[in-house]
């Protein structure tokens, strides 16, 4: 029965979208435009003659192109629950999902699908495929745990999500989340052992934001082993943290504007 509710409200939000064509074609350009913005300044500093120690231009775009593609998936799927959250809160029409025959949290992501962010996973995309042009393509092997350490990237954004959206059924104030989430994730876009150690442990051990795409794309490197895949238990560890986080946050929610 999920697969069915998702596929409608999936050809729903696509409908919705293309009775405005010129709005969606707009904001998914927008979008990319927006995601190559950095890569371009990288690709600037790169031209000028500096570069971030050990990586080379390719290299790095690699990184910001994992990013880009991570978001490209997350975003669409997961982070629309962050918009969807605030508003019902915000109307007090939130108790419209409690009603319903399916897990809040369920109904709550897949109302909140938009298509418009599609527009990320072509620009990493278009950034993945140029980056590993100037690169030696990397072995299956590579390839296999750069799969395995991708999934922990996006399970690492959609923990995020549930955070950013439990926070808004008591700071239903909060409409500056996505800021925060900019804020949180901007470390991840860089390689990792441009910061200071004490920094690079808070990354990847607290605030694990280099698994985003520093980790992922240094196993596409063939830059770290199998024990690599730690990563995995981390990020699982974060989803289950933001969905009790959650349905902590929504036994608190009161109607009426939170």
């Amino acid at each position: 029965m999920r697969e069915t509710l998702f596929g409608a409200v999936l050809r729903t939000k696509f409908a919705e979208q293309m009775a405005y064509r010129s709005h969606f074609f707009i904001s998914v350009v927008m979008l990319v435009i927006g995601d190559l913005v950095v890569p371009l300044v990288t690709l600037l500093v790169y031209k000028s003659g500096a570069s971030f120690p050990g990586w080379t231009m390719h290299e790095a775009l690699l990184i910001q192109a994992v990013f880009a593609l991570s978001k490209g998936i997350a975003f669409p799927f997961f982070f629309g629950m962050v918009g969807t959250t605030l508003g019902h809160v915000r109307e007090g029409t939130f108790d419209l999902l409690l009603l319903r025959p399916r897990p809040v949290m369920l109904m709550a992501m897949i109302t909140g699908f938009d298509p418009d962010d599609f527009g990320r996973l072509f620009s990493g995309t278009v950034l993945f495929v140029y980056a590993l042009n100037g690169m030696v393509m990397p072995g299956g092997w590579a390839w296999l745990q750069f799969g395995l350490l991708f999934l922990a990237s996006v399970t690492m954004l959609g923990a995020v999500s549930l955070f950013l959206s439990g926070m808004l059924f008591r700071w239903v104030g909060s409409s500056r989340v996505f800021d925060i989430f900019d804020a949180f994730t901007s470390f991840g876009m860089y390689p990792g052992t441009i910061f200071s150690k004490s920094l690079q442990n808070v990354l990847t051990y607290v605030l694990p934001v280099g698994l985003i795409a520093f980790v992922p794309a240094e196993a596409l490197l063939g830059r770290t082993s199998w024990g690599g895949l730690w990563a995995l238990l981390p990020a699982a560890g974060f989803l289950l943290l933001g969905m009790l986080y959650w349905n902590r946050m929504l036994r608190g929610y009161t109607s009426a504007g939170g």
